[in-house]
C-alpha cells in the first residue's frame, strides 16, 4: 500500500539548532582532518574545508547499501530512495528529498530488514523518457517502476526468472542515444537483457562465474553498448565477444572499471578478480597487465597522476584473514602496470579488511587530478579522500565509521560542488567543501550513468 508522508520524525539535531552550530562545527571538522592526517596530508588539503551542510535522522526506514541518489522533484537537486529488504527482494521504499522531508513511502519500513552485504535491485532513472525520473525496483518476483515525485505505479511486469533479482542495469542495446534497456541478473550465473516493457530480448548464462554487477559501455565504437560482465564481453544482442585472456574460468570479478588507461584513444578494462588477481585487458579482452594480490574487491580507473602518463588503476586489495587481526590496502598502479602507492595501514581495530574505494573527480576542490574515496574501512578511520600518492586530502567525521557505515558522492545542490554522503542504517550526513565557491544552481541535470547505474560493487565511472 502506498502512504504518502512528511518527516516529522525529529533529527538528531534539531534543523534550527544545527544551522546555528554549522560554522564552528565546520572549524572543529578542519582541526579533526588536519590533526589526524598530519603526518601523510596533502597539499590539497589545504583547498579542503570539510562542511557539514547536512544530517537527517533515518528512522525506521534507513537502509545500506538499498540507498540510490537522484533528481525525484526535478527542481536540479539529488534526493533519496532508500530500499529494505528481505533476501534482496525489496520490501520497503523510501522516498525523501534533500531536506529530510518523505515524499512518498511503499511498503512497511522493518529496522531488521537494513542490513545487507551486496546489492539491491533498485535504481533512479527517467526510463518512460518523460523528463521525470522513476524508481525502478524488484519485489515479489516483479520489476514495478514508480514515479520519483508522488510513487504512482507506471508500470510493473514479471521478472524472467524468480531469482533474477540480484541487481538492475541500464543500458543503450538499442543504440538510441539513452538507456532504454534494463539488465537484470542472479547472484553469479545468469544475465537477462529486458526491453521497457520488460520483454526478454536475451538471456546469457556463464559456464563458470559472471560477476556482481554488469557494466554497460560502447567498447566497439558502434553506438551500441555492449555489456562487460566479469571476464565476458557481450554484445547488443547478447553473444560473446571474448572472455578476457588469462582469467580463471571459475572465478568471477567482483569491480569492472573502463577507461582510456594507455592513452591510445580506446578503452581498456580493469578487472579486480576475487582470484588474487588484478587485470587489464585491451577492448578484444588481450591481456596487457596482470598483478597478483590476496584478493581483488575494487578496481578503479582515474587520473589521480595527472604527472604521469595515460591513466592509472587504483584497487582495493582485500585481506583473506576476515578476523579482527585482518586488514585491507589500496593500490595505486601506473598505465604500465607498476605500484605508484601500496597503503601501509598503521591503525588499530577490528573490520578493517571490509573497505570500499571509488574514484571522485577534481571538482572536490577544483584541484588537479582525481581523487579517491575510501569508506568502510574499519578501525577508527572516518570516510576519507586520498590523492595518488595515497595521502589524506579531507576526512569526514561520520560519529559511527565502521563497516556499517557507506558513502556516496555527487552534486548534491546542483551548483557545481561535489558533496559527499555517509550514511548507515541510522543517519544520513552530508559534508561540502566550504573553500570552494557554489556555482549558480542548475535547474534540470544530466542523467549520470554512475548514479543511474550505481552499485555496492563500486568500480564503475
Amino acid at each position: 500500500m502506498l502512504r504518502e508522508r512528511t518527516h516529522t520524525g525529529a533529527p538528531s539535531w534539531a534543523w534550527m539548532r544545527r544551522l546555528a552550530g554549522l560554522a564552528a562545527w565546520g572549524v572543529l571538522v578542519g582541526a579533526i582532518a588536519v590533526g589526524a592526517a598530519a603526518e601523510q596530508a596533502s597539499p590539497r588539503q589545504a583547498h579542503s574545508d570539510v562542511e557539514l551542510i547536512q544530517e537527517i535522522d533515518l528512522e525506521d526506514f534507513g537502509s545500506s547499501t538499498g540507498l540510490r541518489l537522484g533528481d525525484l522533484t526535478g527542481d536540479g537537486r539529488l534526493d533519496f530512495a532508500l530500499a529494505q529488504h528481505e533476501n534482496q527482494n525489496v520490501t520497503c521504499i523510501t522516498a525523501m528529498d534533500f531536506m529530510g522531508e518523505i515524499l512518498w513511502q511503499e511498503g512497511t519500513p522493518d529496522r531488521s530488514n537494513i542490513s545487507t552485504h551486496h546489492d539491491l535491485p533498485i535504481q533512479i532513472y527517467d526510463l518512460t523518457g518523460d523528463g521525470a525520473n522513476e524508481v525502478i525496483y524488484i519485489t515479489d518476483g516483479r520489476i514495478r517502476v514508480r514515479a520519483g515525485a508522488t510513487g504512482a505505479l507506471l508500470k510493473e511486469g514479471e521478472l524472467p526468472a524468480a531469482n533474477a533479482n540480484d541487481a538492475i542495469t541500464l543500458a543503450d542495446l538499442a543504440g538510441n542515444g539513452r538507456a532504454e534497456e534494463i539488465l537484470v541478473k542472479d547472484r553469479y550465473n545468469q544475465i537477462w537483457a529486458l526491453g521497457r516493457d520488460f520483454e526478454v530480448l536475451w538471456t546469457f548464462r556463464s559456464p563458470g562465474n559472471i560477476a556482481h554487477f554488469p557494466w554497460p559501455h560502447d567498447i566497439t565504437g558502434d553506438g551500441h553498448d555492449e555489456v562487460l560482465i566479469g571476464p565476458f564481453a557481450l554484445d547488443r544482442d547478447g553473444v560473446e565477444l571474448w572472455f578476457a585472456e588469462d582469467f580463471p574460468e571459475d572465478r568471477h570479478s567482483d569491480g569492472t572499471a573502463v577507461g582510456d588507461v594507455t592513452g591510445d584513444g580506446q578503452v581498456e578494462i580493469a578487472i579486480a578478480s576475487c582470484n588474487p588477481e588484478v587485470v587489464l585487458v585491451d577492448r578484444e579482452g588481450a591481456l596487457l597487465w596482470k598483478n597478483d594480490v590476496r584478493h581483488a574487491q575494487h578496481a578503479i580507473i582515474g587520473d589521480f597522476r595527472p604527472d604521469l602518463p595515460g591513466l592509472e588503476v587504483a584497487v582495493l586489495d582485500r585481506d583473506t584473514d576476515r578476523s579482527a587481526q585482518g586488514e585491507d590496502a589500496i593500490i595505486i598502479y601506473g598505465a604500465d602496470g607498476e605500484t605508484l602507492w601500496h597503503e601501509e595501514r598503521m591503525d588499530e581495530g577490528t573490520g578493517r579488511w571490509l573497505s570500499v574505494i571509488t574514484q571522485v573527480p577534481p571538482d572536490w576542490d577544483g584541484e588537479a587530478g582525481d581523487l579517491i574515496l575510501g569508506y568502510r574501512r574499519g578501525g577508527a578511520l572516518p570516510p576519507t579522500l586520498y590523492d595518488g600518492h595515497g595521502r589524506v586530502v579531507a576526512e569526514f567525521p561520520f560519529p559511527n565509521p565502521g563497516p556499517s557505515s557507506l558513502a556516496q558522492h555527487g552534486d548534491i545542490l546542483g551548483d557545481g560542488r561535489r558533496e559527499i554522503v555517509v550514511w548507515d542504517g541510522r543517519l544520513l550526513q552530508i559534508y561540502t567543501n566550504a573553500a570552494k565557491p557554489a556555482g549558480e544552481r542548475a535547474e534540470t541535470r544530466e542523467p549520470d550513468k554512475r548514479l543511474y547505474n550505481y552499485t555496492h560493487y563500486i568500480g564503475m565511472p
